[in-house]
């Protein structure tokens, strides 16, 4: 995961805007900028520093697979650019690398929340996702999966464009329909 993305990740999950991490880090609020913006890519021990100010540590995994901050943030660049289908793709690769990974991995994967992806569905999508894959080896939820905010106000089906077939609502897992997502569980099966 770049550093922009770590850092901005963990900014907006401890609800800190640039200039209050740059007056608990004692850096300027423009290099915090110049980080998250991918401009300035920072020494490990000023990543670690900023991390620490916003109640986050830097870790190694044993994966490759995507984090919710990288698949949100992935999905936030497609969403932007109105491309439906690379949206999908990375919801399904977090889809696939979730469900290859072991229960300890699958927590790291997903303990920290999301970036907003500019889709009130994808939200939604992705905080279904994570239920759905914890709840397939009998794991504790992070917090943020509970939030009123990661439910849809109505049904959604942001993967769908207007030439697919509606989606059968006795194939959507509860995971997804309790936050109006109608994801059928199919369309996570790996291809």
């Amino acid at each position: 995961m770049p550093a922009s993305t770590l850092l901005r990740g963990s900014r907006n999950a401890a609800r800190l805007d640039q200039t209050a991490l740059s007056s608990r880090a004692g850096d300027h609020q423009s290099d915090i900028s110049s980080i998250e913006r991918g401009r300035r890519i920072p020494r490990v021990d000023t990543l670690e520093r900023l991390l620490a100010s916003t109640g986050h540590k830097l870790i190694s995994l044993p994966s490759t697979s995507p984090s919710t901050i990288d698949v949100s943030d992935r999905i936030r660049r497609h969403v932007k650019t109105g491309d439906r289908d690379g949206a999908l793709r990375g919801f399904l690769d977090f889809a696939d690398g979730l469900a290859r990974e072991p229960g300890n991995v699958r927590i790291a994967l997903t303990i920290a929340a999301p970036l907003k992806t500019g889709s009130l569905g994808w939200d939604a999508a992705l905080a279904g996702l994570v239920e759905l894959r914890l709840n397939e080896v009998g794991l504790p939820h992070p917090e943020w999966v509970s939030i009123e905010s990661t439910r849809a106000p109505s049904p959604q089906t942001p993967h769908l464009s207007e030439y697919d077939l509606d989606p059968r609502i006795d194939s959507v897992p509860t995971e997804f329909a309790s936050r109006n997502v109608l994801i059928e569980r199919g369309v996570l099966a790996s291809v």
